[in-house]
């Protein structure tokens, strides 16, 4: 009887089933600490990943934002009345410049 005392305590399985349960509560706790840094390593990269998509979309709309007064600049500078007069003179067109002056309405 004492032989297989002595063999249960000298197994491999006896650390993991002791009297106490000890072992087993410690077990536990390292799979809980391994999974807990699992979901902060996957949590970390996902919002690194979230990161680097934001700064690419800023300097995108910083990039539309320059495009966007590119092109108003260059249509008010064309939609100007002495532009419109010069292309208009160099078409030799029938229309003209009104020479008289607004009517000044009462």
């Amino acid at each position: 009887m004492e032989d297989t005392e002595e063999e249960k305590k000298d197994g491999i399985g006896s650390w993991i089933t002791n009297a106490d349960g000890a072992t087993v509560k410690r077990v536990l706790l390292w799979v809980e600490i391994v999974f807990f840094i699992f979901v902060y390593i996957c949590s970390r990269y996902d919002y690194q990943r979230k990161e680097i998509r934001l700064e690419n979309l800023k300097k995108e709309l910083v990039d539309l934002e320059y495009q966007s007064l590119n092109v108003t600049s260059s249509v008010s500078a064309k939609s100007k009345p002495s532009y419109i007069e010069t292309v208009v003179s160099q078409k030799e067109s029938s229309l003209s410049s009104d020479s008289e002056s607004p009517f000044i309405l009462p």
